[in-house]
């Protein structure tokens, strides 16, 4: 999903619990103070995202699980702060940050040099996009020019939504039909559309997209080749004193085995893994 967050303030807010360690020590000295006072780390997600990024357990409501709660517990953890999770709307993260209303993003966010304007990201897992049919589908697609013509659909806000624009545009410039975009505020919506057959084609994370395939076959097959490459990041808060003391954590859990250990048990293939915190590694896209 990597989503392009609007910078319009909509909340969403569906839930938000707070999770305490039994050994916690002392908060890091060098905490920005509002966060030390409070002794709690807000991490702001979207469950809608799904496994293997963040979901919801299953029996509960406000149980969260996927890599990034694991990863943001134990950074929590390390940083002797309790953790809070606020369940939001993708497009209202970045807006959520900005107003302090949140201290972190983990939701598979696309570090960007657009985002970057906006906020710092500490890049930890490596992602991409790639494009998904249904199995039995007569539509063939090797590529993202296959699209043109067919409905294509993405998440609101995501760096899909802009790559199906970007090609419909091309597109029409090489004397083709334009694609019939269409846009879902989470994906089980998308999905739905796509089991359906209201959509051609579903354009989503390269993670999510290659498990669904490998788990559902008879549903479901990934097609033509993966676009977006580049590293998610945690955002934190433009120069924020954050980025560096998440990083320098990040580094320790990388160190240690902890994040392999996280990030293998959340299905993360060797290819998606970091070897070392970046601040702001995230090229043009």
């Amino acid at each position: 999903m990597r989503k392009l967050a609007s910078l319009l303030p909509v909340m969403a807010l569906v839930s938000c619990v707070a999770f305490a360690s039994p050994s916690l020590a002392a908060p890091d000295e060098r905490l920005p103070d509002a966060i030390k006072t409070s002794g709690v780390l807000v991490l702001g997600t979207t469950s809608s995202i799904g496994l293997p990024w963040t979901g919801i357990k299953e029996g509960t409501s406000d149980v969260y699980v996927g890599v990034e709660p694991d990863l943001a517990a134990e950074i929590a953890k390390r940083l002797g702060l309790k953790l809070e999770v606020n369940n939001l709307g993708f497009d209202s993260l970045i807006p959520s940050l900005e107003a302090n209303r949140i201290n972190i993003i983990m939701s598979d966010m696309l570090d960007t040099p657009v985002r970057q304007k906006k906020v710092d990201f500490v890049d930890h897992i490596m992602g991409g996009s790639a494009m998904l049919q249904k199995a039995n589908s007569e539509q063939k697609i090797a590529s993202l020019d296959d699209v043109c013509g067919l409905k294509a659909s993405a998440l609101r806000g995501s760096m899909e939504s802009l790559s199906i624009s970007a090609q419909s545009e091309k597109c029409v410039a090489d004397g083709k039909p334009a694609i019939d975009v269409q846009l879902f505020p989470d994906t089980n919506a998308q999905i739905t559309a796509l089991t359906s057959s209201r959509t051609d084609v579903a354009m989503s994370d390269l993670i999510y997209v290659g498990m669904l395939a490998s788990k559902q076959p008879e549903q479901f097959r990934m097609v033509g080749e993966p676009f977006n490459f580049g590293p998610c990041g945690i955002a934190v808060p433009k120069g924020s004193p954050l980025g560096p003391l998440i990083a320098e954590t990040l580094d320790t859990m990388i160190a240690d085995g902890t994040y392999a250990e996280i990030m293998e048990r959340n299905g993360f293939i060797q290819q998606s893994h970091v070897t070392k915190a970046v601040i702001n590694g995230g090229a043009s896209q």
